[in-house]
């Protein structure tokens, strides 16, 4: 699918950020909204950073495997204010910076995190106290104070605020870090995340990064606040996203997007290349007001809209069409379902040529769900399905295991980042050193990251215990495709299924367990 002409992007997401350093939801937490081309919008409250993140990765790869290009606006500060890094990292610019804060916070998997502390160390780069101030623990830090200091901001210090801030009035100092409005521990966290996830999806920083060659993600900061939110019983960070990702759309869809993109260029030196800037602050009124014209008139009354609503006249009917337009003739017969699940999960037929697979790989697949099902208990795994992200896991239709068959995702676990530092890999990679205790005859299934495949197969390679089946689905423009081909040409002697090239996805993985569970049944409820 194309975007529509002269639009930049093909969809659009708000996210409202959080340092809290507890699993939260509702007012004050993380809130995205998102909206794909064709598509109602997607509103989610993640409790944690991790999920969110997680989230975030996993609509992105799916918007990438097919070829769409999104727009994410971040309500946090993507910088600081100029000298900063030359000061911190002894470097000018926004790279390095974004590179210290990443090896300095840590994140643990139920939101706790290490913020007050980075920066205390950050601190130790400047005379005195340091700019950043704001301890929000009860234990006293040394280098970070309470309160904030009186004197050197613009002398031994840098600013006390951005170029942005100064735009924008009500928008808060980056260096705060505790009490109403702090964002100090929201950037901290917020640039820690997407310097990791940016390398993941190939995104550009803007207005620190040109857009590319028009297929790049794009990350930009937002401030929701330029924006008056929909009345409604909803939150009001709820409603802030809403209303951003609705004026992304409107304003790309009039071409006047590109215009406020643009604006970095008249910005100063140190603002495109350290400072960063609010998406929209340097015409506020023509951001909250630009593509208010709905491009689409209506005249009279619409007419009433006709769709299937049975849920299980859907999948038959989608099933027979997959079956119609299909080539499925050089599959075997065995492989079929799982197929047209494929094909269901991406509506794309052209799919069903890249789909390679082991002789008797789903048999074997199917083989060990059933040795599972003869064996297992509610209260005893006999069968993992590893996972190497939560969307895998939560596209399988949990109803449809037999006793003691349950997807595993490692990808969380308190160990795996010190582990990805050791190993020097991501942590979809490391997560999956976890899974070697109990791999031999699991289920493996890969729709995220190709360096877990990767790693994977180096492991069984090396001598790890064999699973029954590996599902090896990774999306991307790096190593995807490279992946895949690996599993499907070496000589690893482990049953799998996989799609050739970049496409793939979780929702894919996902479709390829059903398969081996469901079949083409037990769906329409």
């Amino acid at each position: 699918m194309t975007r529509g002409e002269g639009r930049l992007f093909d969809g659009y997401m708000a996210v409202d950020w959080s340092a809290s350093g507890t699993p939260k939801t509702g007012p004050d937490s993380i809130w995205i909204s998102f909206r794909a081309p064709g598509d109602s919008e997607v509103l989610e409250n993640p409790a944690t950073r991790a999920e969110a993140v997680d989230r975030i990765e996993a609509l992105l790869a799916r918007a990438s495997g097919v070829g769409h290009r999104i727009l994410c606006g971040f309500d946090f500060p993507f910088g600081y204010p100029a000298g900063t890094a030359q000061a911190i990292t002894g470097e000018a610019g926004w790279t390095p910076l974004w590179r210290r804060i990443a090896a300095l916070i840590e994140e643990g998997p139920r939101n706790s995190n290490n913020r007050f502390d980075a920066a205390a160390i950050l601190n130790a780069s400047f005379p005195g106290e340091g700019p950043f101030w704001g301890n929000g623990l009860k234990r006293d830090i040394a280098g970070l104070a309470r309160t904030k200091r009186k004197e050197g901001w613009g002398e031994s210090l840098p600013a006390n605020a951005r170029h942005a801030e100064t735009q924008v009035r009500s928008a808060q100092e980056v260096w705060k870090l505790n009490g109403v409005g702090s964002v100090g521990g929201q950037a901290l966290t917020g640039i820690a995340a997407l310097e990791r996830l940016r390398h993941r999806c190939g995104a550009a920083i803007w207005p620190f990064e040109t857009l590319g060659d028009g297929t790049a993600h794009v990350f930009a900061e937002i401030y929701p606040s330029l924006l008056e939110p929909a009345p409604g019983d909803m939150p009001k960070d709820a409603r802030q996203v809403t209303a951003v990702t609705d004026r992304l759309a409107r304003l790309d869809a009039q071409g006047d997007l590109a215009r406020h993109l643009a604006a970095a260029g008249a910005m100063p030196l140190a603002v495109r290349t350290e400072e960063a800037m609010i998406l929209g602050m340097a015409d506020p009124e023509g951001f909250r007001s630009g593509g208010d014209t709905d491009p689409v008139i209506h005249r009279g009354d619409p007419a009433p809209l006709t769709y299937e609503r049975d849920p299980a006249a859907i999948y038959r009917q989608s099933f027979a069409t997959i079956e119609a337009e299909a080539d499925l003739s050089a599959l075997p017969e065995a492989a079929r379902p799982l197929a047209i699940r494929l094909i269901h999960a991406c509506g794309m037929v052209d799919v069903a040529s890249d789909i390679r697979l082991s002789s008797g790989a789903v048999e074997a697949g199917r083989a060990a769900v059933q040795r599972a099902a003869n064996t297992g208990t509610a209260s005893a795994e006999t069968l993992p399905i590893f996972c190497d992200s939560e969307m895998v896991a939560r596209g399988i239709i949990a109803r449809a295991l037999p006793a003691g068959v349950s997807p595993v995702v490692t990808l969380n676990d308190t160990s795996v980042p010190d582990l990805a530092k050791r190993l020097g890999t991501t942590r979809s990679a490391a997560a999956t050193e976890l899974w070697r205790a109990r791999l031999e005859g699991s289920i493996v299934a890969i729709g995220n990251a190709p360096t877990a495949l990767f790693h994977l197969l180096e492991g069984i390679e090396r001598g790890w215990p064999r699973p029954a089946l590996i599902l090896g689905f990774p999306v991307g423009f790096v190593g995807a495709a490279e992946s895949k081909q690996a599993l499907a040409e070496r000589p690893h002697g482990v049953p799998f299924v996989t799609l050739l090239g970049r496409r793939g996805g979780s929702a894919m993985a996902a479709a390829a367990v059903n398969a081996l569970t469901l079949g083409l049944g037990g769906d329409g409820t």
